[in-house]
């Protein structure tokens, strides 16, 4: 099971920070999580919502081991011209091989897709997730919360070819009992 540090170092304050990433380095984390912002003059920073303390993407990816996975969580909207920005940002110091876009909107996933058919792509939320069910959406990965994520919807997923992650807010759930559902990740707060 793949681990992705939530935020960083979401359960130490150190969230959406170079401190943070640093601290999913030393733990040795897969992938490391991070909540990406538009900035106002058009560049982009790591943060959970406008009003919380902000860090340059740079800074953060600067800290990232060679080889660890990134999850650029696109937080808001962002037009194809943002999008081809942040691509390109995190491009120069992460092979996009090894970053997952994920967002809560699908009108963003779906314009990636556009933009660049071989990107990873991830949907949040339970409702997109048994969508997923239904008939083939842009994204290649759901992650789902690890409080309302049942092992017949890990597996029904994986059969129709989805990744599927465990997110959290706060970790209620033993990482045992998560991992027993058979999933391909799961978020922890380091």
């Amino acid at each position: 099971m793949k681990t992705i540090a939530h935020r960083g170092g979401m359960g130490r304050g150190m969230q959406n920070a170079p401190a943070g990433v640093r601290l999913a380095v030393r733990q040795r984390m897969d992938c490391v999580e991070l909540d990406v912002v538009r900035s106002v003059g058009g560049g982009f920073h790591c943060a959970h919502h406008a009003w919380s303390p902000k860090a340059d993407l740079n800074d953060c990816l600067a800290e990232m081991a060679p080889g660890m996975g990134l999850v650029a969580h696109l937080k808001g909207g962002y037009t194809e011209g943002d999008l081809t920005r942040v691509m390109e940002a995190i491009a120069l110091q992460v092979p996009l091989s090894h970053v997952t876009f994920a967002s809560h909107r699908t009108a963003v996933l779906q314009s990636l897709r556009r933009l660049r058919p071989e990107v990873r792509l991830a949907r949040f939320g339970i409702f997109p997730a048994l969508l997923s069910l239904c008939r083939r959406q842009p994204w290649d990965c759901c992650m789902i919360n690890q409080l309302v994520l049942p092992r017949w919807l890990v597996q029904a997923l994986q059969r129709r070819g989805y990744e599927v992650v465990a997110s959290c807010v706060w970790e209620l759930r033993p990482r045992q009992s998560v991992r027993e559902l058979g999933v391909d990740g799961a978020f922890v707060n380091l």
